[in-house]
């Protein structure tokens, strides 16, 4: 089953392991998948866009929103924004700042929503 991760996953064997990170695809058992999916961990493929990239993105917004919340105050910027540097050693992944500042704009709304 193809899935998209929401999270970085480690796959493979000891000595071997290779590392999925957010936004990107890997096919699996559907058991496995069906687990990862339940535990929010993944996406089914096919509830995401039907082209990568806007699935993509979608994914690693999200991964940018959950490493938000992990942040300490000193991993933000003098403008009151978090760090890129921050979020991609949470994340473990290469963003940009524009990555960033879609995430960073949802996350506020969403807090400001409360």
């Amino acid at each position: 089953m193809k899935i998209t991760t929401t999270v970085t996953l480690r796959t493979g064997e000891p000595g071997a392991y290779e590392f999925v990170y957010p936004g990107e695809t890997i096919n699996l058992s559907r058991e496995e998948a069906e687990t990862l999916i339940q535990r929010g961990f993944a996406a089914d493929d096919k509830a995401c866009s039907t082209k990568d990239e806007p699935g993509k993105a979608h994914h690693l917004v999200e991964a940018i929103l959950d490493a938000i919340d992990d942040l300490k105050p000193n991993d933000f910027g003098k403008d009151g924004k978090p760090a890129v540097k921050a979020i991609e050693d949470i994340i473990g992944q290469s963003i940009s700042a524009s990555d960033r500042d879609k995430a960073w704009d949802e996350y506020q709304a969403l807090t400001n929503d409360g």
